[in-house]
Parts: structure tokens; C-alpha cells; sequence
């Protein structure tokens, strides 16, 4: 049977959902940002060399701007104008007033007024500001007329004010007007016409001290920064930022940073597509996976808009959790590598943060090389990754900077919290059985609880297939430890295989006493007899609420085989007639995991071998060899993700298992009749 292939629905499904996750994830990356180093004057440069791509000028750093810009700011003479509206107030304000003086201190009053807003009035604050420029004059502007003048002649409202209250010749007189009224500011800052003047001195003044060249080397792996290096780094790092700025600049990067998460997130459908058909095949596991993926990229955008330490409190190891449990350590590892490489680009300091996730992904991996099998290995995993995260960035910390002083209290405390975080994959795997039916090793340990369900029921109601059940679970179990297939899952999916039979128990050999209900059958209606037990398997699983991993096994555990006996009697009673292959073929499909392929021969090899009458070892061996062989030469494992030295592995093991259970018990000697009545004269 060909292998499975999506639908056109399906192949649309999941494009457009993969599209909106690269879409997603390229939109967490940083914006702001396009230089990913990091580096301080006196420390050694921890990266490649780096090589200018294009000529770029070396920018003065900011500390030499800022002075350049004081310096030319304290160049700059204060500019004032007259505001003539002030003194013609003043004046007219006099005049109402001035009926109470004589006419000889009006006038007095006047012309002291006239005089003080000439020289210039300024507000107290004004004259602060003044006070801290270099510059001793200031320039006033009154029309046409441009004077400079020292900036001490300016008088504040108050010294104008106690300049009329001194006068020495009318000072009693003016006792009784309100003088502060007729005082205010005349004199405008000219800012325009100095703003002017700034800009031309900055023209004239060079911000840069140098161009680097486009293919020059700017610094090599291990070499100190100095000062000038330090400007020489900003300068490429702004240059960077201008280039981005451009609008074609922006649509490039748009379009490599997509490709880049597209050529990512596609490596995972690649290696499902090639390496675990079973889990690629299935439309729920890739949104599992890939939606994921995208969650932590998305928390990981938001912690480092927080705080730079905040991305090590994003518990990415909960996704590598949940993958390792329902799909297997190697797809857990391989998931939890592109995540990090996509989260670094995210990330700040992308280098000791691939390094610390992904030293702490594989901590977590073999820690659930076997499987998530109950709580207590959930928590020895998140204090194994705990010790991870800080072992390895205590280790990072000392090689790059060789000091203890260097390690954050925070990042480290961080990395706790992110351990106590991965506690809740128990609560997720939980809800993601019940969502999706996926099978954990939790799960796996209820379901081989014999005294309940659809197993009690087996072993009352059909005996014979419980017993057949029990020897293919154990035939299984022993061939997957050979292997290093998963043990737990590979015996359960045996022990529920064949519970489609307790819709009609008695049809089956081997719950059968004396004659067989079979042979009252035409052969059609036998074959369909027989093809049934799988599609009631699958109801029963169904209506029970079976996890799909355990409805593999009742599909699987005869594929596309035929159903032989009546195969073969057909073709002896119709010898000149081609027979439906289809109609004598179960429904299948056949096998897509090693699982469900040990399930498959152990099933064959244990029912024939209730028939066998050499149990020998070479009559065993000749058995599991003629009909693994058959199963290859069918087709039946094809599909299935099992090498031919793990069949010869698994044969190996069936053999054994078989001689263990068939092997000769010693016949006990029976008690002669003299001998028992001589015991009983005795007695």
C-alpha cells in the first residue's frame, strides 16, 4: 500500500497556518536593532573577525560631540531684541499716573525710565542663564541698529526697580506710585537668528576622525577593544542603522529574515516528513509543534522588550517537554534546536543564549529518553534543568569574562524560576490528551491497569484473545528494550490490539472450545467475519476515547495482509478464477512506526506458533524467519521506520521469548501400585 499522502484541504491547511507562523515570528524580531555584538573598551572581542562590508566614516563618540557642541554653543554671543511695546506701555502708564507728582519728578521719572529699558531689562532667570555662558557681551538689536554691549549693563526687573527707589532727587515722591508696574522685561532672546548661527559653526566643524575602507579588517576573535576600536564598532553599528532606515533596506531584510524562519520551521516538516511519517501525516501534530514554536518565540519578543534578563524566564523547555513525551526524544531534540536558533535571533546576547537552551534542551531530553512515566520524573527533570541553566551560565560567565563578580543575581534567579516553570507540562500534557487524544507515559501506565475497562472485559468475555493479547504484549515489550523502541506504548498498543474481537468472541480460534462457527459460513461471509474485528477495534476504541497512538496498533496489527486461510482455500476451490485481493486484504493501513510494526510480526509469530509442532529451536527459528520474511516480501513494512538490523535484532528476541515459553516442562514419575501398598502396610 502506497504511503499516506494529505489531502489538497490538508496541503492548504497547514501552508497557510506554516505562513502565518513564519509571518508571526519574523514580526518578533527586533526592529531597532541590526548589530548583534556586544563589546566594552578593555574586554576581549568573543567573536569572529569582522570585516567591514562597505566604507563607512568613524563617528566621534558621543562624549567628544557633546563637548564639540558645548564648545560651540558657548561660541555663540546672546542675541537680544528690543520689544519697544514694553517701554510705550510703561510710558502711557505714567502719564495716567503721573498727575500725583510734580511736574519736575514726572519728568525725571520719564527720562529714568527712557534710559533703563535703552540699556535693557531682562527677567531674574535670564540673567541666571547669563551668568553661566562663557561669553562677556551680548548683542542687542533695536531695528536697523546692531550694538554689542557687556552682558553686567543688563538690569533685571528687580535692579531697575531699586534703581528708581534710589533716586536721589525725587525718591520720596515716588513712594507713592506703583513703580513695579511700570518695570517689566523688554528685551527678546533671539533664537532664531542664533540657531542660525549655530548650525554654521557645526558646518565648519567635522564629526568624524577617519573612514574605514570596505573589506579592511575591524577587528579579530580575542583582540582587546580600545577607545578607538569602541568608536570604530558604533560608527559600523550606526552605519548599519542608516542603511536599514532605507526603504529597500527594510523590504531586504524582511524578505531574508522570512526566509530564514521558512527555512527553520520547514527543516521540522522535513525531518517528519522523512524520518517520522506517522507524526507528519497527522494535521493536529503539526500545529502542536510548529504552533508551539511560535508561542515561545512570541513570549521570548516580550521578555526582552521587559528587562535583557527576562528571555531566560521564558520556559521554551516546556515545548521540548511535551514534544519528548507524545513524539519521541529525537523529534524533541531536533524541535528544541531550531526553537532556539529562531528565539536567539530574538534574544539578546545570541550567542550565550543558543549555548545555555541548548545544553539545557539536551539535559531535558535525556532525562525523558524513556518517556514522561509519572510525576516524580517531571520533577527531577526541571531541577535537572535548573542545574543546567546555572551550571552552564557559570561556566559561560567564566570563560568569557574570568570572574565570578561578573555572574547577575537576577539572570540567575531567572533561570530558577524558569525550572519551577517546566512544572506545568504536567498540567499541559494533561489537557493536550484530552484535546487531542495523544498518548503520554502517564497515560500509558492507566491503560494497562487490568482490572478495569475494556481489558477486564477481555479477559472474561474472550479468554483466549487476553491470553494472545498477554503474549504479544510481552514478545513486544522485550523486542522494543532490544531496539530502543518505546516499551510502554509498544505493549500497550498489544494488549488493546485485538479487543475488536469481543464483538463476537466465539468466531475466533482461540476462544473457541469444540467446533468453529467459521466453517457454517460461506467463505465470503467468513472473510468478513474476520476483517471486522478491526473496524469494531476501532469503534470500541473510539467509543471508549482511546488515544489515537493506541487506535494505530488495532489499524496496523495486520495492514494490508490478507486474511491467508481463506485466502488460500478460495483460490484451491476456484483454482481457474483471479481473486479480489481487495475484498481478502484487511482494511489496514499497514504499519508507520517500529512499534506498530514489532506489534504486527510478534502478533503473526504468536498465533502461528500455537500450531507449530516442531518447537524446536531450529523449528521456531524457521517460523520467525519464514514469516518476518513474508511481512518484507509483502510490502507490510515498508512504511514503517524500522531498519532491517532492528528486525534481525527483533527476530533474535522472538526466537528466544518462544523457546522460553514453549520449552518442555520434566514429566514427574507416577507412583507404582506395590510401592503404594507397601507405603500403606507401613503406615
Amino acid at each position: 500500500m502506497p504511503k499516506q499522502k494529505l489531502t489538497t484541504r490538508q496541503i492548504v491547511v497547514r501552508t497557510l497556518f506554516f505562513l502565518l507562523a513564519i509571518f508571526i515570528i519574523t514580526w518578533c524580531f527586533p526592529r531597532q536593532e541590526n548589530f548583534h555584538y556586544e563589546y566594552e573598551v578593555g574586554k576581549p572581542w568573543r567573536y569572529a573577525r569582522l570585516i567591514a562590508p562597505y566604507d563607512f566614516p568613524i563617528l566621534r563618540s558621543d562624549s567628544a560631540v557633546m563637548q564639540i557642541e558645548d564648545s560651540i554653543r558657548n561660541q555663540i554671543i546672546p542675541r537680544y531684541t528690543f520689544d519697544t511695546k514694553v517701554s510705550d506701555n510703561a510710558l502711557r502708564q505714567l502719564q495716567k499716573t503721573g498727575d500725583k507728582l510734580p511736574a519736575e519728578a514726572s519728568t525725571h521719572l520719564q527720562q529714568m525710565l527712557e534710559q533703563i529699558y535703552h540699556q535693557g531689562v531682562i527677567t531674574g532667570e535670564e540673567k541666571s542663564r547669563l551668568a553661566q555662558i562663557q561669553s562677556a557681551d551680548v548683542i542687542l538689536v533695536d531695528g536697523d541698529e546692531v550694538t554689542t554691549v557687556s552682558k553686567q549693563t543688563l538690569l533685571t526687573e528687580m535692579q531697575a526697580y531699586e534703581l528708581l527707589r534710589g533716586d536721589s532727587l525725587f525718591a520720596k515722591e515716588y513712594e507713592t506710585l506703583p513703580l513695579q508696574r511700570l518695570l517689566s522685561s523688554n528685551l527678546v532672546s533671539d533664537t532664531a537668528a542664533m540657531n542660525l548661527e549655530y548650525k554654521r559653526l557645526r558646518q565648519q566643524v567635522s564629526y568624524t576622525s577617519g573612514v574605514v575602507l570596505a573589506e579592511s579588517r575591524i577587528i579579530d576573535n580575542g583582540e582587546i577593544v580600545t577607545p578607538r576600536t569602541f568608536d570604530i564598532l558604533n560608527s559600523y553599528r550606526k552605519e548599519q542603522q542608516h542603511r536599514r532606515s532605507l526603504s529597500s533596506g527594510l523590504a531586504w531584510e524582511w524578505i531574508g529574515r522570512f526566509s530564514i524562519v521558512a527555512l527553520l520551521l520547514g527543516s521540522i516538516l522535513v525531518f517528519l516528513g522523512l524520518y517520522r511519517r506517522h507524526i507528519y501525516i497527522r494535521q493536529a501534530n503539526i500545529f502542536v509543534i510548529i504552533g508551539s514554536i511560535t508561542i515561545m518565540a512570541i513570549l521570548t519578543s516580550i521578555a526582552s522588550h521587559m528587562e535583557i534578563n527576562s528571555v531566560y524566564l521564558v520556559p521554551i523547555g516546556i515545548v521540548t517537554i511535551l514534544i519528548s513525551t507524545f513524539f519521541g526524544s529525537r523529534t524533541a531534540f531536533f524541535c528544541h534546536m531550531v526553537m532556539v536558533l529562531l528565539c536567539s535571533f530574538i534574544a539578546p546576547s545570541r550567542f550565550e543564549y543558543v549555548i545555555i537552551q541548548s545544553i539545557v534542551g539536551m539535559v531535558i531530553v535525556f532525562s525523558l529518553k524513556d518517556g514522561l512515566q509519572d510525576r516524580k520524573q517531571l520533577m527531577h527533570t526541571a531541577l535537572f534543568a535548573g542545574i543546567g541553566y546555572l551550571g552552564t551560565y557559570l561556566i559561560f560567565t567564566l570563560a568569557n569574562q574570568a570572574t565570578l563578580a561578573s555572574i547577575s543575581p537576577s539572570i540567575a534567579t531567572m533561570m530558577v524560576l524558569n525550572a519551577i516553570l517546566l512544572l506545568l507540562s504536567y498540567l499541559i500534557i494533561y489537557s493536550f490528551e484530552n484535546i487531542f487524544g495523544y498518548t503520554s507515559g502517564v497515560m500509558l501506565v492507566e491503560l494497562c491497569n487490568m482490572g478495569k475497562g475494556l481489558l477486564l472485559r477481555l479477559s472474561e468475555e474472550a479468554p483466549g484473545t487476553f491470553n494472545h493479547s498477554l503474549n504479544v504484549a510481552n514478545l513486544s515489550a522485550a523486542a522494543a528494550k532490544e531496539i530502543g523502541a518505546n516499551i510502554a506504548l509498544v505493549r500497550t498498543g498489544a494488549l488493546y490490539h485485538d479487543i475488536g474481537k469481543l464483538a463476537n468472541p466465539n468466531m475466533f480460534t482461540e476462544n473457541q472450545q469444540l467446533n468453529n462457527p467459521l466453517n457454517e459460513l460461506s467463505i465470503e461471509d467468513a472473510v468478513q467475519t474476520i476483517k471486522k474485528h478491526v473496524t469494531n477495534g476501532i469503534r470500541l476504541a473510539e467509543k471508549q476515547k482511546l488515544p489515537e497512538d493506541i487506535l494505530g496498533f488495532i489499524r496496523t496489527h495486520h495492514g494490508r495482509s490478507q486474511v491467508k486461510y481463506f485466502y488460500i482455500k478460495w483460490c484451491n476451490e476456484h483454482p481457474d478464477q483471479e481473486p479480489d485481493h481487495d475484498f481478502f486484504s484487511y482494511p489496514g493501513p499497514d504499519p508507520m512506526t517500529k512499534e506498530q510494526a514489532i506489534v504486527m510480526i510478534a502478533d503473526k509469530i504468536e498465533a502461528a506458533s500455537r500450531s507449530l509442532k516442531d518447537l524446536t529451536r531450529k523449528g521456531i527459528r524457521d517460523l520467525v524467519e519464514r514469516l518476518t520474511n513474508e511481512l518484507l516480501t509483502d510490502g507490510r513494512l515498508n512504511d514503517a521506520d524500522i531498519t532491517l538490523h532492528e528486525l534481525q535484532q527483533c527476530q533474535e528476541v522472538f526466537i528466544s521469548q518462544l523457546i522460553t515459553i514453549n520449552h518442555a516442562r520434566i514429566a514427574y514419575p507416577t507412583l507404582h501400585a506395590d510401592t503404594a501398598a507397601a507405603k500403606a502396610e507401613n503406615k
